[in-house]
């Protein structure tokens, strides 16, 4: 059983989807024109997921989609699934052996999955100058995150109640004191080579980088990428990766299907959601419905807001499910509804644009 099985198949088009994307561009242009904020500097995907379940085909349009972006806290998204690929892997380490104690368990996880964390640690973690020499080179903290499963459950290792209690916190309450827990029982080795062995992370520079523990510097050190809104960042990624990790979690091909099915549960009581990005970015029973999120809201280095966020959202008058993920968008003076509604102008136009 190994710990890192290389990269997911990509499960967009090869090309935007034309109606979708002509749509996209000219509301942009007309928006820019108007003076609207943030919209000719905005990352967004808009994939559309009824119709092409399990496929390699999912429509899409985007804007900047490849542009790295610090996106604060919604990269927590990440340290979600790597805590539930690594349960994954575990328990089909101990079924595969026929483990049945918690120490056996522990002790065969560390000879077989520490090594292997080794040899997938990104140079950008174990060549950083701004990590210390524990942090290039930490493990899982095993019990920390994992124990033996209940008699009858899914699963011979599941989490602990402890981490149970993290995701609740970070995923649903959206607090940062639960994603500490995780990215500390998870270590940077792991969390980030997985991120990059699964195809979320180009290596240099490109995609979903978690490599901050949401303590702003008061425990972990953080190590830092280049970015486009900001100097620099430990919490970063791309529209075009992350919408890629969630259209797979849609299509129960994340990790696996009980996995899958347990992390949208999570993002599917994230809030009901986060007041500052929903309303006013859709009215409550309207058209458009979130059904699945995660927000991300943070500070540049300039002193200014950025806000993004994760979307499974629901077209309810064509009865059309779509991943939605936008970010980059900066407060700089403006109310809500005026910093929000270019941001649903542009999501609605795409997804009018889609011909199913």
């Amino acid at each position: 059983m190994s710990l890192f099985t290389g990269p997911y198949e990509n499960p967009f088009a090869s090309s935007p989807d034309p109606t979708m994307q002509i749509a996209l561009d000219l509301t942009r242009q007309t928006l820019s024109l108007a003076g609207a904020p943030n919209v000719d500097t905005m990352a967004l995907m808009v994939v559309p997921l009824t119709g092409f379940e399990h496929t390699a085909d999912h429509p899409w349009a985007g804007l900047r989609a490849h542009e790295e972006h610090y996106s604060g806290s919604l990269l927590k998204v990440a340290a979600m699934y790597a805590a539930f690929d690594l349960r994954s892997s575990a328990d089909q380490l101990a079924t595969d052996g026929g483990l049945t104690t918690w120490p056996q368990i522990e002790a065969v996880l560390k000879s077989t999955f520490d090594p292997e964390i080794d040899a997938h640690t990104p140079s950008l973690i174990s060549g950083s100058p701004l990590l210390r020499p524990e942090d290039k080179t930490r493990k899982p903290n095993y019990s920390a995150v994992l124990q033996l499963g209940a008699a009858g459950g899914d699963f011979v290792v599941d989490f602990t109640q402890a981490q149970l209690n993290a995701f609740e916190d970070m995923m649903v309450q959206q607090h940062n004191p639960g994603a500490t827990t995780t990215i500390h029982g998870l270590g940077y080795p792991y969390l980030n080579g997985k991120i990059a062995d699964d195809g979320f992370f180009d290596g240099v520079g490109e995609g979903l980088w978690l490599a901050g523990d949401y303590t702003f510097g008061t425990q972990w050190p953080s190590a830092r990428i280049p970015c486009v809104n900001d100097q620099d960042t430990a919490q970063g990624t791309t529209a075009w990766h992350l919408a890629m990790l969630l259209a797979l979690l849609a299509d129960d091909r994340l990790v696996g299907t009980k996995s899958s099915a347990r992390m949208k549960e999570l993002m599917g009581r994230a809030g009901k959601f986060f007041p500052q990005t929903n309303p006013p970015i859709w009215s409550a029973n309207g058209r458009f419905v979130p059904t699945h999120g995660k927000v991300g809201i943070g500070s540049l280095k300039s002193g200014k807001s950025t806000f993004s966020e994760g979307l499974i959202l629901r077209d309810t008058l064509r009865n059309l499910e779509f991943v939605v993920v936008w970010q980059n968008v900066i407060k700089s003076g403006q109310t809500d509804l005026q910093l929000f509604q270019p941001v649903a102008t542009l999501i609605e136009a795409a997804i009018n644009g889609f011909l199913p």
